[in-house]
């Protein structure tokens, strides 16, 4: 409730007058809190010198409202600014869109929650260990109120493309494997052919572990946990994830390469359960 009312400190405070009775008419100003503050906190924490200078790869994604596109902002194409990554974070109604350049932008994951195809995508293709934070369980409890039908339907919302996008991943790795094989079978005068290279171009037989570190909402944290940012959840989050952190670098398989044949590996750890080595398997 004090989070509804008053906001985050040096984070977004309620928008007054409320747009519901007080329409703003611009699409920065459109949304129940404004961000602002967030500017002065980034600016003094984050060296933004540093990331723009390649020394490592730094992507965020946001949706640009008019077309509905999902965007990647990367520092190997743009000057990673304040508005990048104010943009990944905008998602309506609670919080504005954010102006970069000519267009407006919301928080990416109405359309992906973890793009994890960016990271996987780009060519050529490496064998890879990805780890994959989930702050949303896609597995939850049947609700029986309709508090209970928000929370697990968010739930489901934030997480659902993150297991299409790892069923896809795995499937298509599994194909790519099976067309180098192929065609390392394949006569030389069919090698050389139009369609051969075609499916050459797409074909590899690089391998892959995806490591799940997701986040099992405690039950008091209920419908506000989209939101609620005060510092006793925010160690409480950061807790959690340490632990699970340790708990799977623990386990030697997961730094190991799989099987050329199998393709892709993924591994799942929750906090509430003794660790499973390869809970899923493709």
């Amino acid at each position: 409730m004090n989070i509804l009312l008053f906001g985050a400190p040096n984070f977004f405070v309620p928008r007054l007058p409320p747009p519901t009775i007080w329409p703003p008419g611009r699409p920065d100003k459109a949304s129940y809190y404004d961000n602002t503050p967030l500017r002065a906190t980034l600016e003094r924490l984050v060296d933004f010198d540093r990331i723009n200078s390649g020394e490592m790869r730094f992507s965020v994604g946001a949706v640009e409202v008019r077309s509905g596109n999902f965007t990647y902002f990367d520092n190997t194409t743009h000057k990673i600014a304040f508005e990048h990554i104010a943009a990944s974070g905008s998602l309506p109604p609670g919080f504005p869109a954010t102006k970069i350049g000519d267009e407006y932008f919301w928080d990416g994951g109405l359309i992906s929650n973890t793009p994890l195809e960016w990271v996987l995508g780009p060519r050529p293709r490496l064998d890879t260990l990805a780890f994959q934070v989930d702050l949303w369980n896609a597995r939850g409890e049947l609700p029986k109120d309709m508090m209970a039908v928000e929370v697990r339907q968010k739930e489901i919302i934030y997480s659902s493309r993150t297991r299409a996008a790892t069923d896809r991943y795995q499937y298509f790795q599994k194909l790519r494997i099976a067309l180098a094989n192929l065609l390392k079978q394949m006569p030389e005068e069919l090698r050389e052919s139009a369609d051969a290279k075609l499916l050459l171009a797409e074909a590899d037989d690089k391998v892959c572990n995806i490591v799940h570190l997701i986040y099992r909402a405690r039950p008091y944290e209920g419908i506000a946990k989209d939101f609620e940012f005060s510092r006793r959840t925010m160690e409480e989050h950061w807790q959690t994830g340490y632990s699970n952190a340790r708990q799977t670098l623990a386990n030697p398989e997961v730094l190991e390469l799989p099987d050329r044949l199998e393709g892709v590996r993924t591994f799942d750890i929750g906090e509430e359960r003794a660790w499973r080595s390869a809970a899923w398997r493709v």
